[in-house]
């Protein structure tokens, strides 16, 4: 991994961020404090890899702030951004089920700071105890729900509504604020990638959007203004 700095950080600030949201949201304090016991805080630039399809899995990590973008497809495919993750939220379950070589890309989409736990230390916590594997296990199952969710987003006929819902998606479903007050690190570029519009596409959706009042939007930035109504129109009727 690329990243600008590696540090500890008291547990009790890691544990105040993922107990607000995310998977650890629903587990006890106690397993938070288990958790993050010999967890190390890392810091990714704009751009940089978290890790890349193929790299050997060597842990799990959860976002404390900023957002990563998961890039993949089939192997025949180019990959392809399909959605942001953003805080409270964890990736690389894989390390610690049966390992192996990575099959997506992650990559820091904003200043980022993440939270890594190492397999060799969770590993043996899991063996020890099977509450803990129960526990650890559930992120398989949140990304099961995840990847339903990109693709029922991709089968929303009508391109406006599909827009609305990749964006509501990756904007953190209006439970995130975004750390740059100017609002989320999002181009053209990576939400038509994401809902497979054209930037054209894309720009006049988001202007009819603004206008709305549901979003405001800036140069490379997208504050959400209304989320519910974003959602309401993204997963109303799609013969509307």
């Amino acid at each position: 991994m690329t990243q600008t700095v590696t540090r500890r950080i008291p547990s009790n600030n890691l544990e105040a961020v993922f107990a607000a949201r995310g998977w650890l949201s629903e587990h006890p304090a106690p397993f938070l404090s288990l958790l993050f016991n010999d967890a190390v805080v890392l810091e990714a630039r704009p751009g940089t890899f978290v890790y890349r399809r193929d790299d050997q899995s060597n842990g799990l990590y959860g976002i404390v702030s900023g957002a990563i973008g998961i890039e993949g497809g089939h192997r025949r495919q180019s990959p392809l951004l399909g959605h942001i993750m953003r805080s409270g939220e964890w990736f690389g379950i894989k390390a610690l089920l049966h390992g192996g070589p990575r099959e997506l890309t992650y990559r820091a989409i904003e200043p980022t700071r993440l939270v890594f736990i190492a397999r060799t230390r969770l590993v043996p916590l899991m063996q020890k105890d099977p509450t803990v594997a129960v526990r650890v296990g559930q992120l398989a199952e949140i990304g099961n729900r995840l990847g339903a969710w990109i693709a029922r987003d991709l089968l929303t006929p009508d391109a406006s509504r599909r827009l609305a819902a990749v964006l509501y998606r990756v904007l953190g479903a209006g439970e995130v604020q975004p750390d740059d007050p100017s609002g989320f690190w999002l181009t053209h570029q990576q939400l038509g990638e994401m809902a497979n519009l054209s930037r054209h596409h894309v720009g006049r959706k988001l202007t009819s959007f603004e206008a709305a009042g549901w979003i405001a939007c800036g140069y490379n930035r997208v504050r959400l203004r209304d989320a519910e109504a974003l959602a309401a129109f993204a997963y109303g009727d799609d013969e509307a």
